[in-house]
């Protein structure tokens, strides 16, 4: 029983996801990560990403009811494995409108959130998030955009096998919790992505830059956009072992 309400620690809505892809060199993109983990590669081929999505009807256990304010993310991300061979995704850096959310994320999941201020427009021609770093490192900006029509084309699902489902189909997030120095796991759960691939996108900003690795030069070999779904997540691997459920998947 108490495994279920630590699968189930948080549930949220995921909605208008904006995923802007590129490849890019393995070399300085693998030095970035910790021990444990390893790029996860596409038919020979790393990528990284820059999302942008708002995050509504927040509720952590035990709780849920709280009302937490719906707020904006930009974050960049790219694909990784673990040494027993389960893939997911690392973030490089991760921004938040909500001050509390990103320092609980900090504290509970080692996760490295910066509290930002980041505006969106979603429209039936424009979806973009703007956004700048406040707190704990101020003036990292981030644009990111798209002009289209969103219902040009109809909303599909991935195929397992093709490079979306590789880049989209991600279940699993990993961490590195400095005061213990060890990598922490958790899992999140959803439908499939319902998503339409977009012919361009817009990208600037410091994201790339402040984390060591070069800024795109190019438009994102690949741009999709959901409109989100109901989401759950799990506590930290690390409160699993605590509890006794070292088996945490």
């Amino acid at each position: 029983m108490f495994q279920k309400f630590l699968t189930s620690f948080m549930s949220q809505q995921w909605e208008d996801l904006l995923f802007l892809h590129w490849h890019i060199d393995p070399k300085p993109l693998a030095s970035k990560l910790p021990d444990g983990l390893a790029l996860d590669l596409f038919e020979g081929q790393a990528w990284i990403s820059v999302v942008g999505f708002r995050l509504t009807q927040l509720r952590i256990k035990p709780f849920t009811r709280i009302p937490w304010r719906d707020f904006n993310e930009v974050n960049l991300r790219t694909y990784v494995k673990d040494t027993k061979g389960r893939s997911g995704v690392w973030f490089l850096s991760l921004d938040s409108t909500d001050f509390l959310a990103a320092l609980g994320a900090r504290i509970m999941y080692g996760l490295q959130y910066r509290y930002a201020s980041i505006s969106g427009e979603v429209n039936r021609n424009t979806i973009g998030y703007s956004s700048e770093t406040t707190l704990p490192s101020a003036g990292i900006k981030a644009e990111l955009s798209t002009d289209c029509d969103l219902l040009r084309e109809p909303f599909r699902a991935s195929r397992r096998g093709t490079l979306e489902y590789f880049l989209l189909e991600r279940y699993r997030f990993w961490s590195a919790r400095k005061f213990q120095g060890d990598l922490s796991t958790g899992l999140v759960c959803h439908s499939p992505y319902k998503f339409v691939q977009l012919p361009n996108a817009h990208y600037l900003g410091d994201l790339f830059k402040c984390q060591g690795l070069e800024e795109p030069h190019t438009a994102p070999a690949l741009v999709h956009y959901s409109k989100g779904f109901p989401v759950t997540a799990s506590a930290p691997s690390w409160v699993f072992g605590i509890a006794g459920h070292a088996n945490h998947r």
